[in-house]
């Protein structure tokens, strides 16, 4: 199985180095075929000056380039396209901060290969976690996912994992629509209601090591949040006969 890593990144200087030098390492440790794409969405930082730097010594490494901040789903959906036009088997998504660890990786990669259609690295299942992360933060994970589980009816416990692996017919059957970090969901409930099989592998989430968060909690995201479950609801209902 050929897979793609894909990575939005937006001013992550200093955090994709190790980050990329991690998931070089774990692929040769763990004999994975494995391409890495770093979306630069229009940083204005030293990130590109960097990836740079990178691609001068790590082959598998390809950098889509966006001229200027187009947003966190704008970068995910440019992955995508540049993933499937490797013709990868599979794509993983992780954030370029660091707050996910590399070894976790191939435990997303085992769950295809055993047959899975989606693999979650999820917080909330048993050997999964957070550490150092704020309390209201995690409460505010914790909650929302609690609350999305039980209004969708969903045997998910992490819908909004940054951290998961996807195979690549899996992005094709389902379209992607929403503006920001809410396509986490959508993605998700979009490939349960189309029936593809989803499982969840515990990892643990860190905060980021350098620079600064990228999500804003505030009474628009919680809007955006509210609005976009009353569209899940929408799509997991069966069609009329």
């Amino acid at each position: 199985m050929n897979v793609a890593v894909v990575l939005p990144a937006y001013n992550e200087a200093n955090n994709l180095t190790p980050l990329i030098d991690e998931l070089v390492t774990v692929a040769r440790r763990d004999a994975l075929d494995l391409d890495v794409i770093v979306v630069d969405d229009g940083s204005t930082d030293q990130t590109a000056a960097e990836l740079g730097d990178l691609s001068r010594r790590i082959a598998c490494l390809h950098v889509v380039t966006h001229r200027a901040n187009r947003g966190f789903a704008s970068a995910l959906k440019s992955g995508i396209a540049a993933a499937r036009s490797r013709g990868c088997d599979a794509a993983i998504f992780m954030d370029s901060d660091l707050s996910h660890r590399a070894d976790d990786l191939p435990k997303l990669v085992t769950a295809l290969s055993d047959g899975a259609d989606v693999a979650l690295g999820s917080r909330f299942v048993a050997g999964g976690g957070m550490e150092g992360v704020p309390l209201w933060r995690a409460c505010i994970s914790r909650i929302g996912n609690a609350f999305a589980r039980r209004l969708l009816g969903l045997p998910i416990r992490d819908l909004t994992t940054g951290y998961r692996a996807m195979r690549c017919a899996v992005l094709e059957a389902i379209a992607l629509g929403q503006d920001g970090f809410t396509i986490q969901l959508e993605s998700v409930v979009k490939a349960y209601a189309a029936g593809f099989r989803i499982v969840e592998v515990p990892i643990v989430l860190r905060t980021r090591r350098h620079g600064t968060s990228h999500m804003t909690y505030n009474a628009r995201l919680l809007g955006q949040y509210w609005r976009l479950l009353m569209s899940c609801r929408r799509w997991l209902r069966p069609p009329a006969s």
